[in-house]
C-alpha cells in the first residue's frame, strides 16, 4: 500500500509565531503533527524537537522486530526525554511542552500514538471517525458527560491540557493499531482546526476529493475565515495504490 501525504500550516490571524510543526516521511511510513506551548520561542522549539526526535527514533528502529505501536511508544518516550531535558537546561525554555499525534504505517497495518489535544481522524466512504481522545480538561469533562459538546467549544479552559510531551520526565501516549483500507484517509490536525471546523465539515471537505494539497489548504482557510484564533496545521494521508510521495518537516 502506498501512502500519499500532503500538509498545510498557517500562523492564523491572532498569533505572531507558528508553534505548530509537522513531519512527512512516507519512506518510513511516518507522519507527525505537534502543537507547541510555552513562552517566547519555547513552544516552537518543543514542537520542532518533537517532530525531529520522533523521526530519528523511528528511523533507528527500522528492521526491528517489534510492533508498530511499540515503535511509536519508544519514539514518544525519546521525544519526551529530549524536550524535558532541554527545558530543564535552559531557563528561557522552562515549562515548554507540546502535543503530538503520529501515525506509523507498514505493510497493511498502521499504528497511532497521541498525547495532548491534537487529533487524528479516519475518513472512510465519506464518513469520519475521531481516533483520539483529547487530553485536556474539557476533554475529561466531555467524557464524564458533565458538559455538552456545544459548551465545550466555548469553555474558558478548553486549552488546558492534562497531558503533554516534555512537561514531566515521563508521559503515557495513547496507542492503537488498525488495518487501513484502500482509499482511507487519515486526517491529523492541531486544535487550530477543530476549534473552528466541525468533524462533519472535515469529512465533507476531504472525502472523495482527489487533490489532498487543496483539501489541506481549504481546511486551513476555513479555520482562518472563522477567526483564525490559533495556529492551524493539517496533514492528510491517503492509503491507495499510487500517489506522489512528499517528505519534509515544517
Amino acid at each position: 500500500m502506498i501512502l500519499q501525504a500532503m500538509a498545510s500550516t498557517d500562523v492564523g490571524l491572532r498569533r505572531r509565531v507558528n508553534e505548530d510543526r509537522y513531519a512527512l516521511a512516507p519512506e518510513l511510513g511516518l507522519f507527525v503533527v505537534a502543537d507547541g506551548m510555552g513562552g517566547h520561542k519555547a513552544g516552537q522549539v518543543a514542537s520542532q524537537l518533537a517532530a525531529e526526535s520522533t523521526l530519528r527514533a523511528v528511523e533507528a528502529l527500522q528492521g526491528a522486530t517489534v510492533s508498530l505501536a511499540e515503535k511509536l511508544r519508544h519514539a514518544v518516550a525519546c521525544a519526551n526525554r529530549e524536550i524535558h531535558a532541554l527545558a530543564c537546561s535552559q531557563s528561557d525554555l522552562s515549562g515548554m511542552g507540546t502535543t503530538l499525534v503520529a501515525i506509523l504505517a507498514a505493510g497493511d497495518r498502521a499504528a497511532l500514538a497521541h498525547v495532548g489535544d491534537s487529533r487524528a481522524y479516519l475518513i472512510r466512504d465519506g464518513r469520519i471517525r475521531c481516533l483520539t481522545d483529547d487530553h485536556s480538561l474539557v476533554g475529561e469533562l466531555l467524557r464524564r458527560r458533565e458538559i455538552s459538546p456545544a459548551a465545550a467549544r466555548e469553555h474558558p479552559h478548553r486549552h488546558v491540557l492534562t497531558r503533554a510531551l516534555g512537561v514531566r520526565t515521563a508521559v503515557a501516549a495513547d496507542l492503537a493499531e488498525m488495518t487501513p483500507r484502500d482509499g482511507d484517509i487519515f486526517a491529523m490536525c492541531s486544535d487550530g482546526l477543530t476549534n473552528h471546523v466541525r468533524d462533519e465539515e472535515i469529512a465533507e471537505m476531504v472525502g472523495g476529493k482527489p487533490d489532498l494539497q487543496h483539501c489541506c489548504e481549504s481546511l486551513v482557510d476555513c479555520a482562518n475565515s472563522r477567526g483564525g484564533e490559533d495556529n492551524t496545521t493539517v496533514v492528510l494521508v491517503r492509503c491507495d495504490k499510487g500517489g506522489e510521495r512528499v517528505t519534509g518537516i515544517s
